[in-house]
């Protein structure tokens, strides 16, 4: 399924392996999980339990708005596409030297700060406790928590993150192998129900495939890959490299098992619940004069960063708000055609 193409000038492929689901699923944290199965969820609270103390309470497992260090191994994934599972990955990873490892999980540095940071990284990397200093400033600018601290430790300690990393990935591949073969059907069956959207567009493909994603052209992206995602639901996980843009979108309601007839579509769940909270209410009032950036949006609410974007994705899985990528910046537009279905959806389940 990888090499799927949809034009020319941008390469768009979906890229439907586990190894993707791995990752995210380790990384979940305190994310909500309403969006998957009953089962799935109580594998999850279990799974996430039966870890090893320095691993359950570590820097790899992300928080409630950062998904954290394990996340960022998918660049690994995108760079080596003859990683097909969980157990490739975990062999790709602990074959690495601690310092490629490292700079290539110090890279979104580069990437989030939209400002030149290649050789301070360098030399953060090397011990130079000056550019150390600037690199830690500019993670400080986007990250909190528990995740500020995972890159700080990756930056000031290679060979420790690389330690660490390696018994996190060994101790999450036990509990994940006893579900990877479900998952890899579920997100088969989404990419094979996809493959007559390849004829669209390419931005019109993915904005379609992540549910509200909107992709600007970037002459520096030559290459997006969609990559199929059951724990990601009801999210996009998003990651940039040079030359390309990863999506790991949420897959549909249709390649799921064992949903009954009965069951409230999950587009109509996600609205409502999306509508329950204030803050997200005022985000949709001050969408309503125009479309802002994040950071305007925290600066209005006097909220975190970290906050508004966990807000605005959920506010984006329910149909609410589009996110365009304007390269190293995102802007959000209100839905306004969504506002009209608040009520539809509802009686249509009801009926």
């Amino acid at each position: 399924m990888r090499g799927l193409t949809a034009s020319a000038r941008l390469a768009v492929s979906f890229d439907a392996r586990t190894a993707y689901d791995f990752l995210i699923s380790m990384a979940m944290g305190g994310t909500e999980v309403a969006e998957l199965a009953a089962e799935d969820q109580r594998w999850l609270v279990q799974a996430r339990a039966s870890l090893p103390a320095d691993v359950r309470a570590g820097i790899f497992v992300g928080s409630d708005d950062d998904e954290g260090l394990a996340t960022e191994v998918a660049r690994i994934l995108v760079a080596r596409p003859q990683i097909a599972n969980a157990a490739d990955l975990v062999a790709a990873v602990e074959g690495m030297t601690p310092r490629t490892l490292a700079d290539a999980l110090a890279r979104r540095v580069q990437e989030e700060a939209g400002v030149a940071l290649d050789a301070e990284v360098t030399r953060a990397l090397d011990g130079d406790r000056e550019a150390l200093a600037t690199v830690e400033a500019q993670l400080a600018t986007f990250l909190e928590g528990p995740s500020l601290l995972a890159y700080r430790e990756t930056l000031r300690d290679p060979v420790g993150t690389a330690e660490r990393l390696h018994l996190a990935l060994r101790a999450w591949i036990e509990p994940f192998r006893t579900v990877e073969e479900r998952v890899r059907r579920i997100i088969e069956r989404d990419v094979a129900a996809r493959r007559s959207d390849l004829e669209l567009p390419s931005a019109d493909l993915i904005e379609r495939t992540t549910g509200g994603v909107r992709f600007l052209p970037d002459p520096s992206v030559r290459r997006v890959v969609l990559a199929p995602s059951y724990f990601a639901r009801p999210y996009n996980w998003i990651l940039a490299g040079p030359g390309w843009r990863l999506f790991c979108y949420p897959v549909s309601d249709a390649a799921l098992e064992g949903r009954g007839p009965g069951e409230p579509p999950s587009g109509a769940v996600l609205l409502f619940r999306a509508l329950g909270d204030p803050q997200r209410l005022r985000i949709l009032r001050l969408l309503a004069d125009r479309d802002m950036y994040l950071t305007e949006i925290a600066q209005q609410l006097d909220l975190s960063k970290p906050t508004v974007k966990h807000h605005l994705a959920q506010l984006r899985a329910a149909g609410l708000v589009t996110a365009t990528d304007a390269g190293t910046m995102t802007f959000y537009t209100l839905r306004r055609e969504r506002l009209d279905e608040t009520g539809v959806e509802l009686r249509r389940y009801l009926a």
